[in-house]
Formats: structure tokens, C-alpha cells, sequence
């Protein structure tokens, strides 16, 4: 399986709007975005919550993050660690996140297996 294949996979989850990966630095490595959303859009803010967040985690003494989910207006982002890089997808704001964290997560493993 490909990594656009587990991406696309995860994208038919309930309340999934669209999932990339990006490399630990926050640059698109893989992007299965789609309309109406902006691919460029979505990579940029997804690579500077990234770098943002785990830098100030590194300033504080602490290590990069393993999971980090936030709320805005316009929905939910959930950001799962793989090991060489990180899992990004988009959510729609009334999802119950306890569900699709497990095939967020489950999706992540394998992308995990899979290396860069």
C-alpha cells in the first residue's frame, strides 16, 4: 500500500476532510486535499503549527510532540507523530474525535512502516 493510498483511505473516515504528511520541519511530503478546501493553504498552516509548536516545545527543554489536536471556527486539525514525519488531517468541526483518532492513529502506524 502507498502512502497516497492510506491517506485517501483515511479521507473516507466520517468528518475527515482531507490529510497530508509533512516532514518533522513541516514541509508537504504527501497531500490528498481536496476541494473546497486549498492544498497550499492547509500544507502552510499545518507546516508552521508544526515548526511553531515543536520550537517552543524545544525552547521550554521539551521534546517535539507526539499528538496535537486544535479547535478553530472552521473545524478540527489532529497532528499524530510517525516517526520520520508527522500526520496532518483535517476534521470537520462536529466530529466526535475519540472515533476517528483511532483510524488517525491506525493510519499513522502505517505510514510509520513505511519510512520516508
Amino acid at each position: 500500500m502507498e502512502m497516497k493510498d492510506i491517506l485517501r483511505q483515511l479521507n473516507l473516515e466520517v468528518g475527515v476532510k482531507g490529510s497530508l504528511v509533512l516532514t518533522r520541519d513541516g514541509i508537504p511530503v504527501h497531500s490528498e486535499i481536496g476541494p473546497p478546501l486549498n492544498g497550499e493553504v492547509v500544507a502552510a498552516v499545518a507546516g508552521n503549527c508544526i515548526r511553531e509548536i515543536n520550537g517552543a516545545l524545544r525552547a521550554s527543554g521539551a521534546k517535539d510532540f507526539s499528538r496535537f489536536i486544535f479547535n478553530s471556527s472552521f473545524g478540527k486539525m489532529a497532528y499524530v507523530d510517525t516517526s520520520d514525519c508527522y500526520l496532518a488531517v483535517v476534521l470537520d468541526k462536529s466530529i466526535n474525535l475519540e472515533l476517528t483518532m483511532l483510524a488517525i492513529t491506525s493510519a499513522g502506524r502505517k505510514i510509520a512502516t513505511m519510512g520516508m
